[in-house]
């Protein structure tokens, strides 16, 4: 197979002719229709149903387009990578920080590392829980910063820091909870709170919101589940319900009196959780990368 035959079967199917692809890849006709004929035989597979006016594609024809098109898109990735380096521009490093790790003192150290290395082009994306260290295993990230979820033998990592987790209500909301029965609001029994939502920031590698990957919940109860800490906050503050926040995110709320720190019996109130920088193990690290594992670890 050869990436010419490849480039004029996606054109066939993308301009619906065997001579508009001629034309758009400057090319004859009969080239063109020897290049799928060529994949057809060396595959022993129809690719197009030629009893039609215009060329359509059989079953397998299509699932071979799919591929096809992935690998056109790979060859161009490569390529482009390859003009890149050849004129000595560097790819950017790509990182993926956990919501969790959006600390002052991790991101002062991120910004000294790019005053450090201002040739250095950063990439940051953000994510939460598996997702994180997902971008990994997906070749979406280099090095992911983020806590232990998913980790394995395929990750070599070390950890950063450590964030304090809290149990948080709105006191407006407490105080509703003490006209429903709630004296004791020093330790506050796991029943009183069934009827009020806790809050969950869902896991982007589960397809239903379910409990998977959570270790701090009620079993019964209610639970909602938002798309990132910003909005698990928002609800916290409009009194929707409770939930476990690191410490750094709701801090003024805390200092202003906005929300108030609970205690949950049978229930990890108050926690500190350690966040780790993260890459595969088997993966090539390239210079900027080792540049930066070294720096944030020193």
């Amino acid at each position: 197979m050869k990436l010419d035959q490849v480039r004029a079967f996606i054109a066939v199917v993308e301009t619906g002719s065997f001579r508009s692809a001629a034309t758009a890849l400057h090319k004859t006709q009969p080239s063109i229709s020897a290049s799928i004929k060529a994949l057809e035989d060396k595959y022993d597979i129809l690719l197009f149903d030629r009893d039609s006016y215009r060329p359509t594609l059989t079953p397998a024809g299509h699932s071979f387009f799919q591929q096809s098109k992935k690998l056109l898109s790979q060859v161009q990735q490569l390529e482009s990578l390859g003009h890149n380096l050849s004129h000595g521009v560097d790819m950017p490093l790509r990182i993926c920080l956990s919501q969790m790790s959006l600390t002052t003192d991790c991101m002062q150290k991120i910004k000294r590392f790019t005053q450090c290395h201002p040739n250095i082009s950063l990439e940051i994306t953000t994510g939460h829980m598996h997702g994180v260290q997902e971008t990994l295993l997906k070749d979406q990230s280099d090095i992911a910063i983020g806590p232990r979820y998913g980790l394995d033998d395929r990750h070599a990592f070390t950890q950063l820091m450590t964030v304090k987790m809290l149990t948080v209500i709105s006191p407006v909301l407490l105080e509703e909870l003490r006209t429903l029965g709630v004296k004791n609001v020093d330790k506050i029994k796991q029943q009183q709170l069934y009827s009020t939502p806790q809050i969950l920031v869902s896991n982007p590698s589960r397809s239903n919101k379910n409990s998977d990957g959570y270790q701090h919940l009620l079993t019964t109860g209610k639970r909602w589940f938002v798309s990132d800490f910003n909005a698990k906050k928002t609800l916290l503050l409009n009194g929707f319900g409770w939930a476990r926040m690191p410490q750094h995110i709701i801090k003024e709320h805390l200092e202003n009196g906005e929300l108030v720190t609970i205690s949950v019996e049978q229930f990890t109130s108050t926690s500190t959780l350690p966040v780790f920088m993260i890459r595969l193990r088997n993966q090539t690290q390239s210079h900027q990368a080792n540049l930066f594992w070294s720096f944030m670890t020193s």
